[in-house]
């Protein structure tokens, strides 16, 4: 028996390919039927062709590779395989001198670029026009002895697509229809990208992991440089993936023990603290437009309009007269101009020419006025400091003078009337949520609902921004069209509109909403149908959070008919993960008219 065979029989016999190192590094999970199988897909993962679904042909056949003389370089098993390679030297005392020596210089120069000392988890919050990241993202950051953070790299998984529609991208995502990848690029890029061209707060958890896990955990990330596993948007997404990355870091740990079958951003933060990992805190990094709105806040309308004039080249003594506003007015005008010159570049609205001429007129008018102390922005709940994901509410209630009780279960993620902390306001993103009802009179249980899928996304407008507000929505839904008679259909619907804010953190809005309508109940077994939506959502303590909605639709051709209703949702959280609700419907269904009441409580996890 030659020397490679002697090490893949020793390592078989030492049981290597059970240990919890051999799992990690290969990504391997237990299927339902109980065996071993690995997580990534690519084959160029893998040293043996049964390499995915086999631990111990993988093992063997990864040792043999790195006495293998072909290829050379940076292809060659030792290189490709860094981290197994690293590993299993220490683990069978290898005789290095009888292994084909491999620069490895790909991997060198590109470990002396980076030159791993810590590791940063970030946390860029939902964006609210792209149903893609309204969950929020998670990335990793490895940072050196350098100073500066922004030149430290950034490590990031996602699906290539090439997909533009949201909403496309949804459902391919959730079939897996997409290869997902991990990327290394400076930081300062994924700063550009989220705070900047995407209006996105940055969240910074540093993590406590020693110098030599950092290092480990980098050996793994270069084994999965142009490697894909297949995108899933509910469990193998970019949380998920970035776990099994930090898991190589410290692979005592087990962060998927308590994790749920679907898996979000917010979920990686929770799960490392759950596993004993420090985060030391977390570092708000506020957007571009977080800072506009907050100087947007502290100056009157004239002085927006001013600062807006001043960013488009008007002279500043003639946009701001000096005798009109206080020092600090002035200041916080200016601050808003230099801040807005800066978003209209990144979003190439202005060239880099008009750029470095408005900026830096403004910057002297600024200096001009000396150090005056401004009001610091609010620094929001922090992500994991919201409600959990998952809600399971039990309510009762009456419609038509029918009573019945009511349990729902919703896996992820956040409605437009749960409670605002740790969220987007008037961003809601829901999946699967399903109700079902028992009518106390008729002894009867129904399915009152099951939302595959809800989008609401009302961004408000101002002066500086000008977002248009959409909203989607697939759900089977049972309806009531007179006493007691009801009929199930699928309902699809979407729409855009547009959303405005009021004092007190209000938010008013209003949608257009064709929809279609497919149920053998239905005249013609289909409804087409137009809407208008109208309502007003606002937080009116800190605890208690109230939505007034009015709804008129009408349906045709197809099955013929009306609706007009009026709603107050209101939900009072009691702590961050129970709240009640109190929801009042009044509804007009081709004359017949019904009253619906319900309340109950909400458990989040």
């Amino acid at each position: 028996m030659d020397y490679p065979d002697e090490l893949a029989a020793k390592a078989l016999s030492m049981r290597l390919h059970e240990s919890r190192q051999w799992h990690v590094l290969l990504h391997y999970k237990p299927t339902l039927l109980g065996r071993m199988e690995s997580l990534v897909d690519d084959p160029d993962f893998f040293a043996s062709k049964t390499g995915k679904h086999d631990p111990a042909a993988e093992l063997a056949g990864t040792i043999r590779a790195f006495f293998a003389s072909t290829p050379e370089g940076d292809g060659h098993a030792q290189c490709r395989f860094i981290a197994r390679f690293d590993w299993l030297k220490k683990e069978l005392s290898i005789n290095e001198s009888l292994l084909p020596p491999q620069e490895c210089k790909g991997f060198k120069e590109f470990h002396e670029s980076v030159s791993p000392r810590s590791a940063v988890l970030i946390f860029p919050v939902s964006h609210m026009n792209s149903p893609a990241s309204m969950f929020g993202h998670t990335l990793l950051r490895i940072d050196s002895d350098k100073e500066s953070k922004l030149f430290s790299w950034a490590v990031n998984y996602s699906a290539r697509t090439g997909e533009t529609n949201g909403l496309f991208f949804a459902i391919k995502g959730i079939f897996g229809y997409y290869e997902g990848f991990f990327g290394v690029l400076p930081y300062y890029e994924k700063i550009k990208e989220y705070s900047n061209l995407e209006n996105r707060d940055i969240w910074e958890y540093s993590l406590e992991f020693t110098p030599d896990e950092v290092e480990r955990m980098f050996l793994h990330l270069w084994e999965l440089k142009d490697i894909y596993t297949d995108y899933y948007f509910f469990d193998e997404n970019c949380s998920y993936n970035l776990l099994l990355v930090l898991e190589a870091a410290r692979p005592g740990i087990d962060l998927f023990k308590d994790l749920p079958p679907w898996v979000i951003p917010m979920d990686t933060i929770k799960s490392i603290r759950n596993a004993g990992v420090s985060t030391q805190g977390a570092e708000y990094r506020p957007s571009k437009a977080a800072k506009i709105r907050h100087l947007e806040g502290l100056v009157s309308s004239p002085l927006k309009t001013a600062a807006i004039k001043i960013a488009a080249g008007a002279q500043v003594r003639e946009a701001l007269n000096e005798d009109a506003f206080a020092l600090e007015e002035r200041a916080t005008t200016l601050e808003l101009a230099s801040e807005y010159i800066q978003y209209k570049y990144a979003k190439k609205v202005i060239t880099k020419e008009e750029y470095t001429k408005l900026f830096l007129k403004v910057l002297g008018q600024r200096s001009a006025l000396g150090q005056v102390e401004l009001k610091e922005p609010t620094v929001p709940v922090e992500p994991e400091g919201g409600h959990g994901a998952a809600r399971l509410s039990m309510a009762v209630g009456a419609k038509a003078g029918d009573a019945f009780l009511s349990v729902s279960l919703r896996p992820a993620n956040h409605a437009i009337t749960d409670p605002d902390a740790g969220y987007l306001p008037g961003a809601a993103i829901t999946f699967m949520e399903a109700e079902a009802r028992y009518y106390l009179d008729q002894r009867k249980f129904a399915l009152q609902e099951l939302n595959l899928v809800g989008i609401d996304s009302v961004a408000p407008r101002d002066e500086f921004f000008k977002p248009v507000s959409w909203t989607a929505k697939a759900a089977l839904e049972r309806e009531e069209t007179a006493k007691r008679e009801y009929r199930t259909v699928f309902r699809t619907s979407g729409g855009a509109g547009l959303s405005y804010a009021f004092p007190g953190n209000g938010l008013v809005y209003g949608f257009i909403e064709p929809a279609v309508k497919i149920g053998s109940g239905l005249d013609k077994g289909y409804a087409l149908g137009i809407g208008s939506r109208a309502g007003i959502l606002k937080p009116i303590t800190s605890r208690w959070k109230a939505q007034l909605e009015l709804t008129a639709e009408a349906f045709g051709p197809g099955d013929s008919h009306t609706i007009l209703s009026a709603a107050l949702n209101q939900t009072f959280s009691l702590n961050r993960d129970n709240a009640v609700k109190l929801d009042l419907r009044r509804e007009k269904f081709d004359g017949f008219y019904s009253t619906e009441a319900v309340f109950g409580w909400s458990v989040y996890f």
